[in-house]
């Protein structure tokens, strides 16, 4: 009697450390499909660049997701759920380089509240447009810019 309260004990124990053992990710992309994954204690998700890496363990290849294609992040374990970082609108700036203007493609139907950066942090350009309307940028020295729309940003080439 007592060695099978033992080995139940010791199952009850395995199954609750491996219901505790893996976080699941589910990635969210903007053309609306899913991808999961099953974290590990000993993966882990990180970003590098503008990229998502997400290493299910430690003796496996991370997987490299580009952020820009990445509308939502849930995380997941038999507790509860939390969503991370949802990208309500996608943003689309082109062309991209450019070197007179820019248009801002966006799923909102609001204006667009813009601004431009220089790498600096200096802010080289500022107004309220509306989506897909000429944001001239002949002005602005060649480089990389941070364009800024209503919250999110995108990364800019002047040519």
């Amino acid at each position: 009697m007592e060695k099978l309260q033992k080995i139940t004990s010791l199952l009850l124990l395995l199954i609750s450390l491996n219901s505790f053992a893996q976080t699941g990710v589910t990635i969210t992309y903007y053309s609306g499909t899913t991808q999961g994954f099953n974290i590990a204690t000993t993966g882990k998700l990180y970003f590098a660049s503008d990229n998502l890496y997400v290493k299910i363990d430690a003796s496996t290849t991370p997987t490299t997701i580009p952020v820009s294609i990445i509308r939502k992040i849930t995380f997941s374990n038999s507790l509860s759920t939390t969503t991370f970082g949802e990208n309500k609108n996608s943003l689309v700036l082109y062309p991209n380089p450019s070197s007179n203007s820019i248009k801002i493609k966006s799923d909102a139907v609001e204006n667009l509240d813009t601004k431009i950066y220089s790498l600096t942090g200096q802010l080289v350009l500022e107004g309220v447009y509306q989506n897909n309307q000429e944001i001239d940028v002949s002005r602005l020295s060649s480089g990389f810019y941070l364009v800024q729309v209503n919250g999110l940003t995108i990364k800019f080439s002047k040519k």
